[in-house]
């Protein structure tokens, strides 16, 4: 897996191109909004042009300007306990990104940034802007970002590697890696998932569905490197399928309502 990083890109954030990226970049805003300039760290693994962070005690706010499709500042903000699940957030505008780190210095609670800044929300995915909610879950996917879970690195790195996958939602868990066609629950799974055969080897699987139990699972490739595995599962792809849409799979009037809370297609 390559190290979490991003290279700058001056179309995107040309106000990061000067000396000191992001860092000096937020420095400069606060000084012409009239705020404490206080110096930001770079965040370990990423380019420090792009990522910045600064703690309160044991909270944590971080900023990313990782994403290369459309401009984009991620904020990131832990509870006083150091819990990393507490706001997320997106917006193109650096003011704002002043603005809520000025009031999360000067004390703000985790609820009280989330009343005054609507775009800030509880998960990551639900920070992400409307129509970008897999890519987000891709971008921190191959960052190996903490706030999610990643799944195997080799594996995600040969999936994403594969154009056709990157329209469906990765959802790694207990070690199996799915790829699914809604973002939240009720999941709708219909392309193979990779499950774990030992040694570092995937086997792939097409999943019984709970929406057509009339299908059975079925093993479609045993024992392949994630490479492997990754160009299997896009091969088979059903027609028709994807991309993956934003929020639950519709229910088919046939079928009596899913048991929430599973993953099994």
């Amino acid at each position: 897996m390559p190290e979490r990083s991003s290279e700058l890109l001056p179309e995107l954030y040309p106000e990061l191109a000067a000396p000191g990226g992001l860092r000096a970049a937020l420095a400069r805003e606060a000084v012409r909004r009239g705020h404490c300039a206080e110096p930001l760290d770079p965040v370990e693994g990423y380019d420090p042009a792009v990522a910045a962070w600064c703690a309160r005690g044991e909270a944590r706010f971080a900023v990313y300007a990782t994403n290369a499709d459309e401009r984009e500042f991620r904020i990131e903000i832990s509870t006083d306990s150091g819990w990393r699940w507490g706001a997320f957030g997106s917006t193109g505008d650096l003011a704002v990104v002043d603005a809520i780190l000025h009031a999360w210095r000067d004390g703000a609670s985790i609820d009280q940034l989330r009343r005054e800044w609507t775009l800030l929300a509880a998960d990551p995915l639900e920070a992400a802007p409307p129509g970008r909610v897999v890519s987000t879950a891709w971008r921190l996917t191959m960052e190996r970002s903490p706030v999610i879970r990643p799944g195997d690195a080799e594996l995600a790195e040969a999936l994403y590697a594969q154009p056709a996958l990157r329209v469906f939602f990765p959802f790694p868990s207990h070690g199996e890696f799915s790829l699914l066609s809604s973002t939240a629950d009720p999941f709708y799974e219909e392309v193979p998932r990779a499950v774990p055969s030992g040694d570092g080897l995937w086997d792939v699987v097409l999943h019984w569905s709970r929406w057509s139990p009339q299908t059975p699972s079925r093993v479609l490739g045993s024992r392949l490197r994630a490479r492997e595995a990754a160009a299997l599962v896009a091969v088979n792809i059903p027609a028709g399928s994807g991309p993956a849409i934003e929020g639950g799979w519709p229910q088919p009037p046939a079928t009596k309502t899913p048991v929430t809370g599973d993953i099994d297609g």
